[in-house]
């Protein structure tokens, strides 16, 4: 265990939109997401926990683990996370990169689970793309790390939005213990 205070926060943005019930894809990320909550709590990491969704032009957040959570109950929350409707990733990623750019941790890492590039009515191909990549340069100058784990049969695509922020989880048993991993490296014992 690390004998130094942690300076690290962590954020977790999940993909809900439909497809994601395919293959156990849900089931998966919300596993990951009870795994990474615990992690983080028992070494005192702040950590954030979104799932979203859109529904005609309508981003929908889910907040199911927030910073300073007070409640003890974020893993009863995140039992919630659920396939739904579509995914306009862009605000939900924006929102998420807000919140933790405001934290005073010296690293904030932003993990984004999702099976597939973006597409909602109105927001799809090289302008969602576009969107993306502008958001994840524009948070990195604000000393974001970004990891687009991608799980899903669309990694080809994710890889090309996100560039060497790009994580292929082709076996979905490994998702935990890859993000998990990533939080670890950045601990300085």
């Amino acid at each position: 265990l690390p004998t130094e205070p942690i300076n690290l926060a962590v954020a977790l943005l999940v993909d809900e939109s439909g497809s994601m019930c395919g293959n156990d894809r849900i089931t998966r990320a919300r596993a990951t997401a009870i795994v990474v909550q615990d992690f983080c709590e028992k070494l005192g990491i702040p950590v954030m926990i979104m799932g979203h969704t859109a529904s005609s032009s309508h981003v929908e957040l889910f907040s199911y683990a927030e910073f300073g959570s007070v409640d003890r109950k974020d893993r009863y929350r995140l039992m919630d996370m659920s396939p739904r409707y579509c995914n306009r990733d862009g605000a939900a990623l924006r929102f998420v990169a807000e919140q933790l750019s405001k934290r005073p941790e010296e690293i904030k890492i932003l993990i984004l689970v999702s099976d597939g590039q973006p597409a909602a009515y109105g927001y799809g191909g090289s302008a969602a793309e576009e969107d993306l990549r502008g958001i994840q340069q524009e948070y990195r100058r604000k000393g974001i790390l970004f990891i687009a784990a991608a799980i899903g049969d669309d990694k080809q695509n994710i890889e090309r939005i996100y560039g060497d922020s790009f994580m292929d989880i082709t076996d979905l048993n490994q998702l935990p213990v890859k993000l998990t991993a990533v939080v670890k490296r950045h601990i300085r014992a």
